[in-house]
């Protein structure tokens, strides 16, 4: 075997492993909760127990989502602990390989078109991710689990905090993406929902140019906030 396949099989075998560790349930027997549920002695537990359970390349991401959450809400006047909190935890099942994701939707019920857990994995990470923490960390609140669910599929209810991780999760840094960059320069400069809208847009821009399918709650939420942008509300009077 060369020593290229070796490098392959092996990195196969890791996310493997990876994949099955983050499937368990998260062993908090040392980490038990004290203080506020989103202070910083609690963000330090869950950044600890996140760690363990993605990749390094990830766990940066995810540092840099709670950083710019965090930023966006303080531009917008919004509640920052809870930006912060959804930012860092978005990715909770990121590391979940197709076949655990599917099983992780049976084993809390949740309900999706077939054509979305058999085509479309990846989107399952964020509401497999809301399920999941608030089974087992409930005290993070309902505001965190709804926008940790809607940060890959958008819904047409998406509440302000929702909007923040959506954006902060393409608008990171660490993100190298043109468009993105352009966009993050726009952080409290025009209104919230115009640039969720913004970044919406590149994201069904990009999902066009690479040929990918879009589930039907996506086209939904694009219609629905399509009508709200101030140019349209003009041509429907």
């Amino acid at each position: 075997m060369s020593s290229k396949s070796t490098l392959a099989t092996a990195e196969v075998v890791g996310k493997q492993a990876l994949s099955d560790f983050a499937y368990q349930k998260t062993d908090i027997a040392d980490n038990v909760f004290e203080g506020k549920p989103l202070g910083s002695r609690n963000y330090k537990r869950m950044k600890g127990l996140l760690m363990q359970r993605v990749s390094p390349t990830r766990y940066v991401h995810c540092l840099s989502v709670a950083k710019t959450a965090r930023k966006i809400a303080r531009a917008y006047d919004l509640d920052t602990h809870k930006a912060r909190m959804a930012g860092l935890l978005h990715d909770w099942d990121k590391a979940l390989l197709p076949e655990r994701l599917r099983d992780r939707v049976n084993d809390y019920h949740l309900d999706f078109d077939e054509d979305v857990i058999a085509d479309m994995p990846w989107v399952l990470h964020g509401p497999t991710a809301a399920a999941v923490l608030a089974d087992q960390f409930p005290e993070l609140g309902e505001d965190v689990f709804h926008a940790i669910a809607h940060h890959t599929i958008p819904s047409t209810d998406m509440s302000e905090l929702d909007m923040i991780v959506f954006m902060a999760d393409k608008l990171e840094p660490t993100h190298d993406v043109a468009v993105y960059k352009r966009l993050s320069k726009q952080i409290g400069v025009i209104p919230l929902k115009e640039l969720f809208f913004e970044v919406q847009k590149a994201g069904l821009i990009y999902l066009i140019e690479a040929n990918r399918p879009m589930n039907v709650q996506t086209i939904k939420a694009w219609n629905y906030y399509l009508k709200d942008q101030p140019k349209n509300k003009e041509k429907s009077k």
